[in-house]
């Protein structure tokens, strides 16, 4: 997409430079893809008159040389998804022993699940709620229960968050609506006499 992008909006970058002052949107570029001899896919810096399958076909070929400079043979361990798309849940203190990192994850950017790949920017609290009658809610969030590093529930949810699953969220209106099963204790508050 990057070499398409780059291929197509040429035009727009700043005289005697290639950095483009505007880049419309990707839902442009996919509108555009339905005209193939829009004037938007001619190179004008060469004598040819290019359409929209010729800018396809250098940019998946400028694309498929720079993943293989990037990271190696197809048939090698480089072309992982998680070798370039991963995520740090860091300690807020940034201690490497207290921190998760180099977490694979699927997603880009522009997706549902948003990842920069480089494990500084993802989506950390996931959330879906069903609004009706009754509210339902499933949610997930990298990092556990506990903010405890000794604890078993200090990464505890990680792995579900990795793999973009959702869990049931409890949203009980009262106490009483949160049976035993699912309490570990009660903290009852009374006011100073």
């Amino acid at each position: 997409m990057q070499e398409l992008v780059t291929r197509t909006w040429d035009e727009l970058a700043t005289p005697g430079s290639t950095r483009r002052v505007i880049t419309p949107s990707s839902a442009v570029l996919a509108e555009l893809l339905a005209d193939s001899a829009s004037a938007w896919w001619d190179d004008r810096a060469t004598p040819a008159v290019e359409h929209r399958d010729d800018i396809l076909a250098a940019s998946l070929v400028a694309a498929l040389e720079d993943a293989r400079q990037k990271y190696g043979d197809p048939n090698g361990d480089g072309w992982r998804w998680d070798r370039i798309r991963y995520a740090n849940v860091n300690h807020l203190l940034r201690l490497p022993a207290l921190s998760a990192l180099g977490i694979p994850v699927q997603g880009g950017p522009s997706t549902l699940s948003p990842s920069f790949g480089s494990g500084t920017h993802s989506a950390s609290w996931r959330m879906v709620v069903e609004l009706g009658p009754e509210l339902r809610a499933w949610a997930t969030y990298p990092g556990g229960q506990s903010g405890n590093p000794v604890s078993p529930h200090y990464r505890d949810r990680i792995p579900l968050w990795a793999r973009g699953e959702l869990e049931p969220v409890r949203l009980p209106a009262s106490p009483a609506q949160l049976d035993s099963a699912h309490r570990l204790a009660t903290l009852t508050l009374h006011p100073s006499p």
